[in-house]
């Protein structure tokens, strides 16, 4: 017989008053290299949000990036991963990249020409029906080279000074909002830490966040890691604790007045609820747990905690094989889950 359990999980929240969630799981953005149009990625995310998840953040994974949305018939087929999320009950948002690479050895026209990219990307985000748009200025990400002081070595207006390191992402967020209404909701997912001394940390992050937050974004995605970081640093092998991150979406939390997402080894219960109770953060996402059990939501909302198939936290197995070597993931828990993957 299923035990009672606390269940401050499955209260339902609210992002903005447009973007109402059934509880405060979040399944992360999962990169499966595939097209984020395609039936095999659509059918991925669908079975999740049958398996009770909130909000599901998609990637794009579309090849042109910011630049397929000059196509304006691009968001069309997406729509039915919208569809089928939406009928499963579970809120959807798209997750757009800032690109990658060298941050300095693209020009200020280049640079300059981003936040233009962004709000016309948000347009069309919302034109085929997501329910809001994700920023994704973490890890590799190119808005997260701006922002590290050991990847950004310019000396035009986009070098320099912490303001001049982050103009780029606060301008895409300006300009994302005067695009569209203020009822479309904006997240933004940013490395709060690099785990390097004298790189990126919470005395950069967190004025960082409150500026994101003041040009119009309605929810901050705290993750961790850049390519600068220690290995296993983006991704948490078997040894890191539970909850390994948390404490930085805390320190993000503290500083602003928009929910906050959490990540990083979240894998229990108890981890979720406490992550939530102490005021961490609002949610929390997973991502290798639910590619491990698709019903981890459902079984922990009944109280059937012990029937939860758990993630091994394998990387060399699974996650790093895939990264650094290209091969198909392969979830020793679930062996149905057999594509190239990375993510949370």
């Amino acid at each position: 017989m299923p035990v009672q359990k606390t269940n401050f999980l499955f209260t339902p929240f609210n992002i903005t008053a447009g973007l109402q969630l059934r509880n405060r799981i979040v399944l992360a953005p999962l990169y499966l290299a595939m097209d984020g149009r395609s039936d095999d990625f659509c059918a991925f995310y669908e079975r999740r949000a049958k398996g009770g998840v909130g909000l599901v953040i998609a990637p794009q994974s579309t090849p042109g990036g910011l630049d397929d949305w000059a196509d304006p018939d691009f968001g069309e087929a997406f729509r039915p991963l919208i569809k089928t999320c939406h009928s499963e009950g579970a809120k959807i948002a798209l997750q757009v990249f800032s690109g990658s690479g060298p941050v300095d050895r693209l020009s200020s026209e280049d640079l300059a020409s981003i936040p233009e990219k962004f709000a016309r990307a948000a347009v069309g985000v919302r034109a085929a029906g997501f329910d809001a748009i994700d920023i994704h200025g973490a890890h590799h990400a190119l808005f997260m080279g701006l922002l590290s002081p050991f990847q950004n070595h310019r000396t035009d207006r986009y070098g320099g000074a912490t303001e001049n390191r982050w103009r780029v992402q606060v301008q895409s967020v300006v300009a994302i909002r005067a695009a569209i209404s203020d009822d479309f909701p904006i997240l933004y997912r940013l490395s709060a830490s690099d785990f390097v001394e004298g790189g990126v940390n919470l005395s950069l992050t967190t004025p960082f966040a409150q500026t994101i937050v003041a040009a119009g974004a309605d929810c901050l995605d705290v993750s961790a890691g850049t390519s600068d970081s220690p290995p296993n640093s983006s991704h948490p092998d078997k040894e890191a604790p539970l909850g390994c991150f948390s404490h930085l979406a805390g320190g993000i939390r503290s500083a602003v007045d928009t929910p906050v997402i959490a990540v990083g080894k979240i894998a229990t219960r108890e981890v979720a609820e406490s992550i939530l109770r102490n005021g961490e953060a609002d949610l929390v996402a997973l991502g290798r747990p639910l590619i491990a059990d698709p019903d981890w939501p459902l079984k922990l909302g009944a109280g059937r905690d012990d029937d939860v198939v758990p993630c091994l936290w394998d990387n060399v197995g699974c996650l790093k094989a895939s990264i650094s070597r290209g091969r198909p993931i392969r979830c020793t828990q679930n062996p149905s889950v057999g594509f190239e993957a990375r993510g949370d």
